[in-house]
This record gives structure tokens, C-alpha cells and sequence, in this order.
């Protein structure tokens, strides 16, 4: 991931040693509930849990047209046997860097994506898009390379409504989570499109690691 950062830094012309990008850079958040993964063994009723590729292509899909990379975020909650009647579960989200738009048209999409793309919990948004700071390029692309930190847990209030919890991944959870993910390759939790299917390319060919 440190290979593709730096190939993403030299297009964008961010150099040592302020590291700021010589045009505008977005950071995108996707989330979709329809993404959430059960437990091996558990039914979801009529709808079977979604594969990595099924849930690679819906966020690939929702990107179409942007210069971009991205990579899926599994997010676990735990302790959810009350809430939705298993004892945990798998969202899988995105994260993803956009150059070579604007701000309007990152609108436009927006408000055209959020209708089909709604995050589990009520008041928070499915696709969401703001500026990088000058100075924040390498933090976010550590942050979207990052492994799992986070655990996460629900509680409903007396008004029905959902409270989130974020705590740090213990060790039992961490298992969990890699039991999961196991049998998955980089390739199958990465995206890009245009010039970012380049550098992903390119990255390739230079690490022979994938």
C-alpha cells in the first residue's frame, strides 16, 4: 500500500515536504446496508449474505466515471443478538480517494447515489464527500489501507432508536474477523477507475505482491 501511495502522491505533484496535492482531492465514505455479511451458518432470510465480488462491484459501481481508488472496510458489531438477532455481523463499506472533479459535481452525484445507498443506522448518510486538507493526503491514505482497529456495538434506546458504540478490536473479535477474510486477496478489497486504474496497474507490475 506504501507502493501505491506514492505513485497516487507523484500524480497529484504532492512532494516532500509539505506533501499537499497541487489539485483538489476527495475523500468518499459508501455505505450500503444491503452489505452486511452473517455469521457462516446463520440465515438472512430470503436474501442470501453478499459475496467480496458482489460487494466490490456495488461500490465500484457507484464511483463509475471518477478517477479514483478505494478499498472495502469490513465494520463488526458485536453483541447484537438483541438488535438484530444474531450475536454479530459484518458491514462492509468503502473508502475511496477522488481527483480530477469538483465539488458540484460530487453534489450532483450525491444526491443522485443517496436514494439507492442508505447506511444502517437512521441518521447517517449512505455517500458522503468532503475536501482533503492540504496537509491530511498521507493520513487518509493510511486510513484507507489500514487494517480493522474498531469494534463496534449497538444499543436501542427507549425511543426504539439505534446508539452506536466504537470500542478497540479485542482478540477474540480480531480471530473472528480474520476467519472471515482469510481466504480473501488485496485485489478482491481494492477499486479504482481511470487514472487510479493505472497507478493500481502499475503498483502491480512493481510489487508482484498481489
Amino acid at each position: 500500500m506504501r507502493e501505491w501511495g506514492g505513485r497516487l502522491c507523484h500524480r497529484l505533484g504532492a512532494a516532500a515536504p509539505d506533501w499537499e496535492p497541487r489539485q483538489p482531492v476527495f475523500f468518499i465514505t459508501l455505505i450500503d446496508e444491503q452489505q452486511i455479511v452473517y455469521p457462516a451458518g446463520i440465515e438472512r432470510g430470503w436474501r442470501p449474505n453478499p459475496g467480496i465480488n458482489g460487494i466490490r462491484r456495488i461500490y465500484r459501481r457507484a464511483l463509475r466515471g471518477f478517477d479514483h481508488f478505494g478499498m472495502l472496510d469490513p465494520a463488526l458489531y458485536v453483541s447484537t443478538q438483541r438488535v438484530e438477532g444474531v450475536p454479530r455481523f459484518i458491514l462492509w463499506h468503502a473508502h475511496a480517494l477522488v481527483w480530477n472533479t469538483s465539488v458540484a459535481d460530487l453534489d450532483a452525484w450525491a444526491k443522485d447515489l443517496r436514494p439507492t445507498m442508505r447506511a444502517y443506522l437512521p441518521y447517517a448518510t449512505g455517500v458522503d464527500h468532503r475536501p482533503v486538507r492540504p496537509n491530511g493526503l498521507r493520513q487518509l491514505i493510511w486510513y484507507i489501507s489500514k487494517t480493522p482497529r474498531k469494534q463496534y456495538q449497538l444499543f436501542k434506546r427507549d425511543t426504539n432508536s439505534l446508539q452506536q458504540y466504537v470500542g478497540r478490536l479485542n482478540g477474540v473479535n480480531a480471530v473472528r474477523l480474520y476467519s472471515e477474510m482469510r481466504n480473501m486477496k488485496l485485489p478482491q478489497l481494492t477499486f479504482a477507475a481511470g487514472e487510479g486504474r493505472r497507478i493500481v496497474r502499475t503498483t502491480i507490475k512493481a510489487t508482484c505482491d498481489w
